[in-house]
């Protein structure tokens, strides 16, 4: 293939991969490696075919790159990456979510990368709430403590807490700058005319408005003289840009009953969370984001800002989404919402959802979330992972938890001439022999013995309880039997847990929100506690009698 042919083919990926522009930097790399071309020839052509792909639309160029083949190669990432970082600069990054419920095992991406970037150079770390929007995705009050919470038992806390909603001055003052610089007008187009406007490539009929123009229409936004959806403030940018996406973009709305918990109705004028969040990053001394790579016409807009204002714009990564399947409730926090409100779930921390709250109510470890994520790395490259992963890497964490007997079902039977002298002592964990024993205190009457077992269990014939004796059972009764555990492996007998008759009742809460009762082994079990039923699963303890199964 001939240079130029493998520039293209290069140059045509990398504009499709970002919103119809090409990277010259990214296409020399790849001349040099697949075609082994000279540097300074590699980039003479980079800069011509790319000059050639940027011209063309986003549509021709994903057309076009249907005719080139790809070999795949083994993906990699960077687990927690390396930034560019400058001599003395402290590194300052955020997490930046929008508070309209608690987060969810997605936001624990964004937590953990974030907490392992300020760990790894010692730098800042800043939970930011995106909390501008009181009408699609309106901030739940309660949410915000949640976060922190939640952030904190992950294992990261942030140095500093900010809520754009009490920085609204701040993002009127800046956009009245960009209008007086005449970078800002105010539009009075409907929202269907302006996306006519910027789909088309045009200019609006209020963009060559003078600045005296606009910062008259917008006293009218702030102090009443203009109804909402009646104009909006917007900033210029290039209006051919490849991306209607990126064109003259939206950086203020009317709102004219918020009720924002926050702010309440102070404010008419309401920030789009590109200006918001753009403005934010600056105040903040952002200096590395890692955003989705559907956010890279955000990064487009804000840098119009930047630019006009001669910031430096934060160094940026992108990774892709990252879909968990094993859950019955969906991964949404707005669907979760509703499904609380309409008493589908019974709240947040309902074991059938993915939130961190229900995760932990299970008996999820922050440990495992985090090595998940860590595990998963930076990479554009979109994933799938299942709960089941996730499970695993908990399970390599509370395998040494205390093991427990629970009965469900239980039926009772009396042993007959069981020993007087023989006593009930298992490990608490068999791995972990220094942990000590825990000795089952039984229930005996004259020579015979009263025990629990699960219905299910029950079959006549030979038989080992687990930790106690061997029986010989018909129906309801059991006889004694002589001998150890060896002689009911020799006979590929069953092996059972049980307990004793008096054993105090427990309910397990299995993930889907069903509930089953049953006996539990009396114990010093701390609310909190992690422990492992034998033959059932991990669960931990939520309240006195009550059990959230974690997994098997």
């Amino acid at each position: 293939m001939e240079l130029e042919e493998v520039a293209r083919k290069f140059a045509l990926r990398n504009a499709v991969e970002h919103e119809g522009t090409a990277n010259p930097g990214s296409v020399i790399g790849q001349i040099i490696n697949d075609a082994g071309a000279e540097p300074q020839e590699a980039q003479e052509i980079a800069g011509k075919i790319v000059s050639e792909v940027n011209q063309m639309s986003l549509e021709e160029q994903t057309e076009k790159l249907q005719s080139y083949e790809f070999e795949e190669k083994e993906h990699e990432h960077d687990p927690i990456p390396d930034l560019n970082v400058d001599e003395d600069e402290e590194v300052v990054v955020r997490f930046a979510p929008n508070p309209n419920g608690p987060p969810h095992l997605g936001h624990a991406r964004g937590m953990t990368i974030n907490g392992e970037l300020r760990d790894k150079y010692d730098g800042k770390l800043i939970l930011r709430y995106d909390d501008t929007d009181p009408v699609t995705k309106r901030p739940l009050k309660q949410a915000y403590e949640m976060y922190a919470e939640d952030f904190e038992w992950l294992g990261y806390k942030p140095d500093e807490i900010r809520y754009s909603s009490k920085n609204f001055d701040t993002y009127i003052e800046y956009a009245e700058k960009l209008i007086e610089k005449g970078k800002a007008y105010v539009c009075k187009c409907s929202q269907e005319e302006g996306q006519k406007y910027r789909n088309e490539g045009e200019a609006c009929p209020h963009r060559d408005q003078s600045a005296e123009e606009n910062m008259d229409l917008w006293s009218q936004m702030k102090d009443g003289g203009l109804d909402e959806g009646e104009a909006t403030l917007k900033i210029k940018t290039d209006i051919e840009h490849k991306n209607p996406a990126v064109r003259d973009f939206v950086a203020f709305r009317i709102i004219e009953d918020p009720d924002h918990p926050i702010t309440g109705d102070e404010y008419r004028v309401w920030p789009m969370l590109d200006f918001a969040g753009g403005i934010e990053d600056h105040v903040m001394g952002t200096t590395h984001i890692v955003r989705g790579k559907d956010l890279r016409a955000s990064t487009d807009r804000q840098k119009y800002v930047y630019d006009y204002f001669g910031w430096e714009y934060p160094d940026v990564r992108y990774w892709g989404t990252v879909q968990v399947s094993g859950f019955d409730a969906p991964m949404s926090t707005s669907t979760i919402a509703e499904m609380v409100a309409d008493g589908e779930l019974e709240g947040w921390d309902d074991p059938r959802c993915g939130t961190l709250r229900a995760l932990r109510k299970r008996g999820f470890q922050p440990e495992a979330i985090r090595e998940f994520f860590i595990e998963m790395g930076v990479t554009e490259k979109d994933a799938e992972a299942s709960v089941e992963t996730l499970e695993s890497k908990n399970r390599d964490i509370v395998e040494s938890s205390s093991r427990h007997f629970f009965v469900e079902n239980p039926v009772e039977i009396e042993i007959t001439g069981f020993p007087e002298d023989k006593q009930a002592i298992l490990p608490l964990h068999p791995d972990h022999p220094d942990r000590g024993d825990r000795n089952i205190e039984l229930d005996r009457e004259n020579n015979a013995l009263k025990i629990l077992i699960e219905k299910q269990d029950l079959e006549d014939g030979f038989m080992r309880l687990k930790g106690l004796c061997n029986i010989e059972v018909d129906k309801d009764t059991a006889e004694f039997v002589e001998g150890d555990h060896t002689e009911a492996v020799e006979r590929d007998a069953p092996i059972v847990h049980w307990l004793p008759a008096s054993s105090p009742e427990a309910t397990l809460v299995y993930p889907d929100g069903s509930e089953v009762s049953g006996k539990i082994e009396k114990a010093d079990i701390e609310i909190g506690e992690v422990i492992q039923f034998e033959r059932v699963g991990f669960a931990r303890k939520d309240a006195d009698s009550e059990y959230y199964f974690t997994h098997r």
